[in-house]
């Protein structure tokens, strides 16, 4: 599916990363001290250092300080935003809407309109296509768009497929009617065939966890896989290979149909700015899809990781923010779980592109163990929600 959308601006970005920074050496024991295994790795798929929460700190926390920043630099937006639209596969709660926190705690107005969107690696293109579908129907005005994802519940040092990859990351993204704005010309697909090769198969209505702790166990069981790598239902099971065949036969074609459909060649785009899934993948991609790679960065996986749904936000703060570089015509393309895969055409005259931030704890925000014993307290009547 390829269409067009008119009079829609991105006024600016801001993306927010932990401090604390993780690197291959760290963890060489993992590997079995193996250096030359490190050094592999770091060749090959480009790893090199991730950034990690510490605990109590959620998506929604990185999104939150990237918007704070975001409308610190255009305070008239606060009151004029008409949607919220958070993108992330790691919520605070399965209920309510995690955007309705935030728009109370961005200050927004009670008219803004927010909700969620459960999108992982192609979520920060889905959620720009549908806050651009609302400004250019008519529906909003203005639409901040926050992307992020944590991996606290399914991080396992011990498992060296996934924990090795995967960075914490947040972003926020003002879009604003613009009647002499370039058109966004966006794609999408699906292919749900594949849609357990990246998954968290339990903790879900599917596979729930009970009411009964002693009917939990095999939630929590470890299961080893013949590489030592141990899985739990909880945590996050992903087949590298299939994602990687995935990436390869779908995405370079999906770039070049994109292409054909705005009546433009690789050469008539200045930057692809590619899902940070790691560096092979981003290099590969490009090169299918016939784009040098100086104008495919892929450095931002190094320094952070995979970001899931911010990997894109932060690939531009890293790339173009405080940098000099102009971003002009840019192609944007997420993929990944689902399986599923969104790309933005655009044209960028002019924004507010800053550095990616880092993230400063607020030492006002309840820790898991005192929200704990709040929710014990009201659920014994002991105290009022609003006390």
């Amino acid at each position: 599916m390829f269409h067009t959308l008119h009079h829609v601006r991105i006024v600016g970005v801001r993306s927010a990363v932990p401090t604390e920074e993780v690197r291959l050496e760290d963890e060489l024991a993992f590997y079995g001290g193996n250096a030359k295994k490190v050094a592999r790795l770091r060749a090959t798929l480009g790893m090199d250092r991730r950034r990690i929460c510490p605990a109590d700190v959620t998506a929604s926390d990185l999104c939150a300080h990237a918007a704070g920043a975001l409308l610190g630099a255009h305070p008239e937006a606060r009151d004029e935003i008409d949607a919220l639209v958070f993108v992330s596969q790691t919520p605070d709660w399965t209920q309510p809407t995690n955007a309705c926190e935030l728009q109370q705690r961005l200050g927004l107005s009670r008219r803004c309109a927010a909700f969620d969107v459960n999108q992982g690696c192609s979520g920060y293109i889905y959620g720009l296509w549908i806050g651009s579908a609302l400004i250019a129907s008519g529906a909003a005005r203005q639409v901040l768009l926050l992307a992020g994802d944590v991996n606290l519940v399914g991080r396992d040092t011990r498992n060296r497929i996934t924990t090795p990859i995967f960075g914490d990351g947040g972003s926020a993204t003002l879009l604003a009617w613009d009647e002499g704005a370039s058109p966004l010309r966006f794609g999408m697909g699906t292919d749900g065939r594949e849609f357990e090769a990246i998954i968290r198969p339990g903790g879900g209505a599917r596979i729930p966890l009970l009411p009964d702790p002693a009917d939990n166990e095999a939630l929590f069981r470890d299961l080893t896989d013949p590489h030592g790598n141990p899985w739990r239902l909880l945590n996050t099971y992903m087949d590298g290979g299939a994602i990687f065949n995935f990436t390869l036969d779908v995405v370079p074609g999906h770039l070049r149909e994109a292409l054909a459909h705005a009546h433009l060649t690789e050469r008539d785009v200045d930057w692809l700015i590619l899902h940070q899934a790691n560096r092979q993948i981003v290099d590969s991609v490009a090169s299918k899809a016939g784009f040098p790679p100086e104008k495919a960065p892929s450095a931002s996986f190094g320094k952070y990781g995979n970001l899931a749904s911010a990997s894109i936000p932060v690939a531009l703060c890293d790339n173009f923010g405080g940098t000099g570089r102009k971003p002009g015509r840019m192609l944007l393309c997420g993929y990944g779980t689902g399986l599923s895969w969104g790309s933005c055409l655009c044209e960028v005259a002019a924004w507010d592109c800053a550095a990616p931030l880092e993230y400063e704890a607020d030492p006002g925000r309840p820790t898991r163990r005192q929200r704990v014993e709040r929710w014990e307290r009201i659920l014994r009547e002991e105290r009022s929600r609003h006390d």
